[in-house]
């Protein structure tokens, strides 16, 4: 078989790292909008599930003691941990395969279980949407690239 050699010079490579780096830099800004935006959302629901669930053994204490005010107090508590926010939210790797570094207030507060700042494998699809695959350690995202 014949090699196929393509040589760029000039205006034509000055054209061709102009488009390559153009395309690189809107799969880096279109990740970053859709991870600030629709996977954030996916974000909250997963880690709100996990907060509350972490209370509720406190409320059951609460409510097999007969103590109503202790139960309504623990109730207010549960409910106040979906009220999650992320002070910096980034990502690395591309949608199909996305790494997400989540810095996490719940009620303007440190996470009551699990830590402020944590790592999670995503994905994007474009019929299903963000999906969260699992919980992942901080190596993860800084060996990933796009």
């Amino acid at each position: 078989m014949g090699e196929i050699k393509i040589k760029l010079t000039g205006w034509k490579a000055v054209l061709v790292l102009v488009a390559v780096a153009g395309f690189l830099g809107y799969r880096y800004y279109a990740l970053h909008t859709t991870v600030a935006t629709e996977a954030a959302a996916e974000l909250r629901f997963w880690l709100a599930a996990e907060y509350m669930a972490a209370g509720l053994p406190a409320l059951e204490q609460a409510v097999e003691s007969g103590d109503a005010v202790a139960a309504e107090i623990q109730a207010q508590e549960i409910l106040a941990r979906e009220r999650i926010e992320f002070t910096e939210l980034s990502a690395r790797g591309s949608p199909e395969d996305v790494v997400v570094r989540a810095e996490i207030l719940v009620d303007g507060r440190a996470p009551p279980v699990g830590k402020a700042v944590r790592y999670f494998r995503m994905e994007h699809s474009m019929v299903t949407g963000w999906r969260m695959q699992r919980e992942v350690h901080a190596i993860s995202y800084y060996l990933k690239f796009i």
